[in-house]
């Protein structure tokens, strides 16, 4: 067990970290009356990560019985609290005595039996767990409807320091109020039989079990991460009200995070101190961020808590001889978890950056890029997209490459299947652009400027400049970087590259070195000058940064397709390995958010550049009906199914052509497919490829050389009729005449 230590000041590894938390495991034995509407608010409540992850089971037990027979602190974790010399550990050793160095009396039991009563109030029923700082005791309150509530003291009354903190954790907890934070009722104090007089803080009991604690009831196996995420996210909004309130909570792991009732919550505010502040710092060892001793608390430290905690409950973590979690990440090879969720482990390398400057900015930032994790997570693992509104990106601005596979023409030639080839001015016009911080002091500026016409927004900017040089504007410290940025995004819309790198190379400092915005911009600008591996690499950075967006996925996808129609040697590895990343990217948007049409496109695309078009057939049958390219999808889908050599083509190919065609809406494109479809089948069906071909018509027309032949005569002239050029219908006309079968009188 990882121990809670104190990593600066007098006192240094100060026992172990408690096992069940404030432990209890719901409240048996007793009935509760609970009303309809009280019911049914529970069942929500039962629904984690804003409702798309059930709340883990935990079992009902009676707290009393949680309560062990004759609790005492283990001989590794018995330390003399004055000098740190290791005590009572010999074979013959008791828990209680004196210290050999120092002399220092030591008692490793806890000071309160079952049946003392506490400031006249408190029965206590037994000690549940002890802590670095003290035990945690169950008991009962007389004087509120005899409630379970939880006592925590002092494992060494003597110790001054230990005084302090919790004389702190008593002040925080009084201050604080928060939902997903357990509460303080009271503070009392008690005189033991030899005297002396300990101080003990009274908390809500909390029913349920520590994460830790259902981590090891499902060892060897471990925490789903979709579990995982939704159970962390819960506890999220607590800690980012304490950055609010300028603390720090210094030893997020997961003891410290209670299941149980319906809900998360946060306990064991001991370790909570001041923003920066020094002194002696608590934490446990394998969670703390690696600046903490010499920075001290700060919302930094806590997001690398935060991501070893989602580590420790879903990754097979090294650990060192004593147990503690050492540094780092495994690798995906050792990781399946890893390899299958690659956002989720995006995440976790930015909470851990050994670099604070390049972890998430805060809790906040991190609680929704989380949250689009999960929605990843939750699409690989169930098939079914999630989609959720991005707080740093607006809507795509249009769809790129649905119209690649389906030429539109006014001829027959309607339709023919052709290499997929995408235009990077097409992508970037279609691409979502980046928002500013709506707490930013610029955003009521900037931000109406993000989705006006570029040369509208070169002209207000240029105003506010020049409103503000003549004293008529006072422009906020930001607005120069978020000026900067507004301008460079309208000069990439306007094709003036040079300027917009111009602009960018002006940018400098702090704000310019973290903004994954000026990233973005540099990626679009290669993308407009055919720089394609070099804005993979950029928008790759930005995935890093935003690792539960799938706008950079987007970029991704299609950086990778271009780099791939780039490349001359269409056979050579480095193509292929191209092709299948942009493929991927595609499909994991897909997975995510089935409103992303360009996504589905863009699989279909990548697939039948492949060869493989039963795939890319199937991707686009999966566009929904309600969407607004369902029609185009369905006629490409219809167009790829027959697009084979005759001698390929089989009964279920022209099947699949045939039902994507009668769930359309006549038009004159559907026109133009039905003449396609039945002409491919007619051809296959002369060169024996259809010899799986079945009693079933096709759009209509039975499967033989009369059927098929009569089918692709009406199909032409249902198309001439709708001709707009005179010549053009006659030759339509005379092509169902020679094509019509023959008629015998």
């Amino acid at each position: 067990m990882p121990d809670i230590s104190v990593t600066s000041g007098p006192v240094a590894q100060r026992g172990a970290e408690v096992t069940s938390a404030v432990a209890g495991v719901g409240i048996g034995g007793e009935r509760t009356v609970v009303s309809a509407r009280a019911a049914r608010f529970r069942a929500v409540r039962q629904q984690l990560g804003t409702g798309m992850v059930p709340l883990p089971t935990v079992p009902t037990i009676d707290p009393a019985a949680a309560v062990p027979v004759d609790p005492e602190v283990p001989q590794d974790k018995r330390f003399c609290w004055k000098c740190r010399h290791p005590v009572g550990r010999a074979a013959d050793a008791g828990p209680t005595g004196n210290c050999e160095r120092c002399g220092t009396r030591f008692n490793f039991r806890p000071p309160l039996r079952p049946g003392t009563v506490v400031a006249d109030q408190y029965d206590v029923h037994g000690c549940l767990a002890y802590g670095g700082m003290g035990w945690i005791y169950l008991a009962r309150d007389r004087n509120v409807s005899r409630r379970w509530v939880v006592l925590k003291g002092l494992q060494n009354p003597g110790d001054m320091e230990a005084r302090i903190v919790a004389v702190a954790e008593r002040q925080f907890l009084s201050e604080l109020a928060h939902p997903s934070i357990v509460k303080i009722f009271n503070f009392v104090q008690h005189r033991s039989e030899d005297g002396v007089v300990a101080g003990y803080i009274v908390m809500e009991y909390i029913g349920g079990q520590s994460l830790r604690a259902l981590l090891d009831a499902l060892a060897p196996e471990r925490f789903s991460v979709a579990e995982a995420l939704a159970c962390v996210m819960e506890v999220l909004p607590a800690l980012d009200y304490l950055h609010g309130l300028g603390l720090g909570y210094n030893d997020v792991k997961p003891d410290n995070i209670m299941v149980g009732d319906g809900e998360v919550r946060l306990i064991d505010l001991g370790a909570v101190a001041a923003l920066g502040s020094g002194g002696s710092l608590y934490g446990t060892v394998g969670y703390q961020a690696p600046e903490y001793t010499e920075t001290g608390p700060s919302v930094a430290a806590d997001i690398y808590a935060v991501g070893r905690t989602l580590a420790a409950l879903t990754l097979p973590m090294s650990l060192d001889r004593h147990g503690n979690r050492l540094p780092g990440l495994p690798s995906p090879d050792r990781a399946s978890a890893l390899r299958r969720y690659p956002a989720f482990h995006r995440l976790l390398v930015r909470a851990t950056d050994p670099d604070p400057a390049q972890r998430f900015s805060s809790i906040y930032d991190m609680y929704c890029q989380a949250a689009g994790v999960l929605r990843a997570v939750l699409a690989a693992d169930t098939g079914r997209g999630i989609p959720q509104i991005s707080t740093v990106f607006g809507s795509a601005r249009a769809d790129f490459g649905t119209e690649v596979l389906l030429l539109p023409t006014d001829g027959l030639s309607d339709g023919v299947a052709r290499r997929p080839l995408l235009r990077s001015p097409d992508v970037v016009a279609a691409l979502a652009v980046p928002l500013i911080d709506p707490d930013d002091p610029s955003a009521e500026l900037v931000s109406p400027l993000l989705h006006e016409d570029p040369e509208r927004v070169l002209d207000m900017l240029r105003v506010y400049r020049e409103s503000a040089a003549a004293g008529v504007l006072t422009l906020p410290a930001s607005f120069a970087h978020e000026a900067a940025l507004a301008e460079v995004r309208a000069q990439l819309d306007l094709g003036k590259l040079a300027g917009a790198r111009e602009t960018m190379a002006r940018l400098d400092g702090t704000a310019a070195e973290t903004d994954w915005r000026l990233d973005w911009y540099r990626a679009v600008a290669d993308l407009l000058e055919g720089r394609y591996a070099s804005a993979y690499e950029l928008f790759d950075a930005v995935r890093g940064a935003l690792p539960g967006e799938i706008a950079p996925m987007m970029a991704l996808g299609a950086a990778a397709e271009l780099q791939a129609q780039a490349d001359l040697l269409t056979q050579d590895e480095v193509e292929s390995r191209w092709r299948a990343t942009a493929r991927e990217h595609y499909r994991a948007v897909w997975a995510i958010d089935r409103g992303m049409e360009s996504a589905a496109f863009g699989v279909a695309r990548c697939r039948t550049e492949a060869g493989d078009l039963d795939h890319a057939v199937a991707m686009l049958a999966s566009v929904p009906p309600t969407s607004g390219l369902a029609e185009l999808a369905g006629m490409t889908a219809a167009l790829l199914a027959v697009s084979r050599p005759p001698t390929e083509l089989r009964a279920r190919h022209v099947r699949r052509a045939a039902e994507c065609l009668e769930a359309l809406a006549d038009g004159p494109r559907v026109r133009q497919l039905r003449v396609i479809v039945l002409s491919a089948a007619l051809a296959a069906l002369r060169c024996g490829a259809l010899t799986d071909a079945t009693d079933r018509p096709v759009l209509g027309y039975p499967t033989t050389e009369r059927g098929l032949r009569r089918g692709v005569e009406a199909a032409l002239r249902a198309v001439a009729w709708t001709a707009t050029r005179p010549q053009h219908r006659f030759d339509l006309i005379d092509l169902a005449n020679r094509v019509r079968p023959w008629s015998w009188f």
